[in-house]
């Protein structure tokens, strides 16, 4: 289990990502429809980011801010030790490697326009949600 800051907006991403993955998955006979797991977006990112850090190499590290936001998320031991060397070989703490991670996926394969049309659809869903159960008034009960 992991416990860091992380920037927001790379959350938001991850959270936008989960979202449109669980929405838009094909069920099918071997993969019955279910929750995307937004736990195996951190895997996937790490994973990835691990694969690109070796092709061009990151040249800064982030230091997490004051104001990001901590977050728990699961991330696999093998991962994790992967993580960890490279913090070792860079002289960085293991958070830097994995909110760069984060950072990296979140830039590359989530565009600004999902999480934007995720945020719109939330706010619609809120704005129905309220105009539709809005308290009734004494005496104002509709007739059938």
């Amino acid at each position: 289990m992991q416990h860091q800051k992380l920037p927001p907006e790379a959350i938001e991403a991850l959270d936008t990502e989960a979202w449109f993955r669980e929405r838009l998955r094909e069920p099918t006979a071997s993969k019955p429809a279910g929750k995307a797991s937004k736990e195996a977006l951190f895997d996937e990112a790490i994973e990835w980011f691990l694969a690109e850090a070796k092709a061009r190499g990151p040249s800064e590290w982030p230091t997490p801010g004051r104001q990001w936001p901590k977050v728990t998320f699961w991330v696999s031991d093998e991962l994790i030790e992967r993580c960890e060397r490279m913090a070792r070989e860079h002289r960085i703490a293991r958070s830097q490697v994995i909110a760069l991670a984060v950072m990296w996926f979140s830039e590359a394969r989530v565009p600004r326009e999902l999480v934007d049309f995720r945020q719109e659809a939330f706010q619609n869903a809120r704005d129905l949600y309220r105009k539709l159960h809005r308290p009734k008034r004494p005496g104002s009960a509709s007739r059938r």
